[in-house]
């Protein structure tokens, strides 16, 4: 047996425990009341059968994605409990029209989440008014997968491969160990962060009140979560690079630029400010079973209208903000670690100072065709996002986020989900869709609505 064998299994004779990340969303969801869920949503073609979805659903309900979270009430980490219950799967015999793709996909997406008592994901189908076309969503709370898990858990169902789901049952001295661990682990991040000069959270912004963009009012019922207003656009690969090309820019250095003029758009920020633009980076590796593996960097880019020209100044902040991630833990993150340590009653009073990204830009690249196909040979446009919900507005305020955007490109699209976390200037679906159309034309792009 390797030395990389035997460290597996060792691992496996122990709970399997919930990392800081996992537990960030774990508070999110039931100590803040802000929960987190990521959506893909695939346009098939409709030749595609029932039978065939039915399929990855079951192979989905023994993988990766269907755990369920098991809390302690000590001091110590919750641990994962793997069960193909985690899961639910319907295929719709009522029809989409056209028009109605983004509504279903929103339908999917506010459908409820639990993962303590199940479910922890749901996997749905439906088909186009004319028969054209399958479409299929995905959605899984942020606590069992982020992106890159839910893209593994995928691949893995596509491919028939096994997933270890395999729960050790915990002993005294496990939980004991588990909760030294732990407190040793916090005790030393909370040392460091005193000792560390780097902010631990992004500084709320000044709000600009006097410039907000047209909005809608939403009103929120008392028990019915809504998410936060979103749009999906798809836009020609070939036409999304030559735009690129023409400033002297990427693809990747292009969406950045459209997701800070969308924030522009807004009236959040003006030029000549400089602003932190978040990236998240995948730090998933081979055989990784942690279901949150995602860091990020913050790129510092100044708010001009050179941009349109020359793409040169964006592409260099990314490059820069990029090498940065080799310093060791950040204080958010370790952060994370202490909130850990604590109960959902102090990470209330601890996440009261603590904001949502500004602008986020996380770039997917180019989908593998066994996800974009989801293993049928139909390689189409892939929508991928991650949405907050919550029946208070008054919680999305508090966290004073800005813009988020993802960006994937398959069958030869480039898939843009833009979301707003701020409802006094971006209200509704249709105010951000007028958004981000308008920056888009700046570039001479046009996207077309999803589903079209």
């Amino acid at each position: 047996m390797s030395d990389t064998s035997r460290t597996r299994t060792a691992e496996r004779l122990t709970p399997e425990r919930l990392t800081p990340d996992d537990d960030l969303f774990v508070r999110m969801e039931h100590a803040l009341r802000l929960p987190v869920v990521n959506q893909c949503v695939w346009r098939l073609d409709g030749n595609v059968t029932d039978a065939a979805i039915a399929a990855i659903a079951a192979r989905l309900r023994r993988g990766r994605l269907s755990r369920l979270v098991h809390r302690r009430r000590t001091p110590g980490r919750d641990r994962w409990v793997h069960t193909p219950a985690a899961g639910r799967f319907s295929l719709s015999d009522r029809p989409i029209a056209a028009g109605e793709e983004a509504s279903w996909a929103r339908r999917c997406v506010d459908a409820p989440l639990d993962t303590i008592r199940g479910p922890s994901w749901r996997l749905t189908a439906a088909r186009s008014a004319d028969g054209s076309a399958v479409f299929v969503s995905l959605v899984a709370s942020h606590v069992v997968g982020d992106g890159g898990a839910v893209m593994t858990a995928v691949t893995e169902a596509v491919a028939d491969i096994a997933f270890d789901a395999t729960d050790t049952p915990p002993r005294l001295r496990d939980n004991l160990r588990d909760t030294a661990t732990l407190l040793g682990t916090a005790g030393r991040a909370a040392a460091a962060m005193v000792t560390d000069r780097r902010p631990t959270t992004q500084p709320r912004r000044d709000s600009h009140p006097e410039t907000p963009a047209a909005t809608t009012a939403v009103t929120a019922g008392e028990n019915a979560p809504v998410s936060a207003p979103t749009t999906i656009l798809t836009i020609r690969s070939d036409a999304f690079r030559s735009a690129a090309s023409a400033s002297g820019g990427t693809p990747n250095s292009l969406f950045v630029a459209i997701m800070v003029g969308a924030l522009e758009r807004t009236g959040r920020i003006h030029p000549g400010e400089a602003i932190g633009l978040s990236l998240p980076m995948s730090t998933r590796t081979d055989n990784d079973r942690r279901a949150n593996a995602t860091t990020g960097v913050t790129a510092a880019i100044v708010v001009d209208d050179d941009r349109y020209r020359d793409l040169g100044a964006i592409r260099t902040a990314c490059k820069s903000a990029f090498r940065t991630l080799v310093d060791g833990p950040s204080p958010a993150a370790r952060l994370g670690i202490v909130a850990q340590a604590l109960g959902d009653r102090a990470v209330r009073r601890l996440a009261a100072n603590v904001s949502a990204p500004l602008c986020l830009a996380s770039n997917l690249g180019e989908l593998d065709p066994r996800f974009a196909s989801l293993g049928t040979g139909s390689v189409g446009p892939v929508a991928m996002r991650s949405v907050a919900s919550t029946p208070d507005l008054e919680v999305l305020r508090s966290m004073a986020g800005g813009i988020s955007g993802w960006a994937s490109e398959s069958g030869g699209l480039v898939t843009l989900c833009v979301t707003s976390l701020d409802p006094d200037r971006v209200a509704d679906d249709q105010a951000l869709s007028k958004v981000v159309a308008d920056e888009l034309g700046r570039w001479s792009l046009t996207g077309s609505a999803w589903g079209t």
